[in-house]
């Protein structure tokens, strides 16, 4: 027992560290190094397309980080109307820092536009996909044969009602609308990821509900994810902490910090390159 204890070491705060050095190593070679190889006069180093290839595939294993911990957290948030607002509202924080970092500096400072709207920012992504997980939970079908269920019951006390079969079909298309509507959506705001980041937040729900088994879920939502984009495929490592983590919080890191992380090492590294790289 104490064996299988020390083997699941791994709490939500781990898995959130992970996700933020890796993004922002991710991100260093998106916007700095791509930035130098393409349009820097700074001498071009033969080896930077090969660091660059590292770095990005270092880099994905922060998106399906990220989606995991929010399927957690869509279970022990006291709020997710607030916990909504709050992702809501850092997209539209993020979007300068964002065109900064990606778009700005790449295409559009030569004519002086400030910000890019051809692009949005990942927690645009996130955003939708919470609110998509939100609209699940209010009308998918619930059944014994889903573990969330039974855990629910089990812990509450209550039975699990068995509905008619036609309301279950009616539910069951009302979840195809909202999965395909929030696919439709992602895709069209050109939120990063596009229709591919909300796949793998609709395989880490269902997986969710059907197994409560950590990696199964998480390898659900990253296989759909890897379908539709084979770079991802790094993202498997991820799987070694997955497989770890024993379903704590931990000792997380500051709320704020963790939200804000995100615009400010952008607007950082866009500064770097508008005014050192470019």
């Amino acid at each position: 027992m104490q064996e299988e204890k020390k083997k699941k070491e791994i709490t939500a705060a781990t898995l959130k560290w992970i996700a933020v050095i890796t993004m922002i190593i991710d991100h260093f070679g998106a916007s700095i190094l791509e930035a130098w190889m393409t349009r820097s006069t700074l001498p071009y180093i033969p080896s930077m397309g090969f660091i660059d290839l590292l770095i990005r595939a270092v880099g994905r294993l922060a998106f399906p980080i990220f989606i995991f911990l929010m399927v957690e957290g869509l279970y022990h948030t006291r709020n997710r109307w607030k916990y909504l607002g709050r992702l809501a509202l850092l997209a539209v924080i993020s979007e300068v820092p964002f065109d900064w970092a990606f778009w700005i500096t790449r295409f559009q400072k030569d004519n002086g536009i400030l910000v890019e709207f051809a692009h949005q920012n990942v927690f645009f992504t996130l955003s939708i996909g919470l609110l998509m997980m939100i609209l699940l939970e209010m009308v998918r079908p619930h059944s014994r044969y889903f573990a969330l269920d039974r855990e629910v019951a089990e812990r509450d006390g209550t039975e699990i009602a068995q509905e008619a079969w036609y309301l279950w079909t009616l539910r069951l298309l009302a979840c195809a609308v909202i999965m395909a509507a929030c696919m439709a959506l992602n895709e069209f705001i050109c939120a990063d990821y596009g229709a591919t980041g909300i796949v793998g937040f609709i395989g880490m729900y269902w997986g969710n509900v059907f197994w409560r088994t950590n990696w199964r879920s998480f390898l659900l939502g990253l296989g759909g994810i890897i379908c539709l984009n084979g770079f991802e495929v790094f993202a498997l490592f991820d799987l070694i902490f997955i497989r770890r983590y024993n379903g704590q919080k931990g000792n997380s890191m500051n709320k704020w910090f963790f939200y804000f992380v995100y615009p400010v090492h952008l607007a950082i590294y866009g500064l770097i390159v508008m005014f050192y790289i470019i």
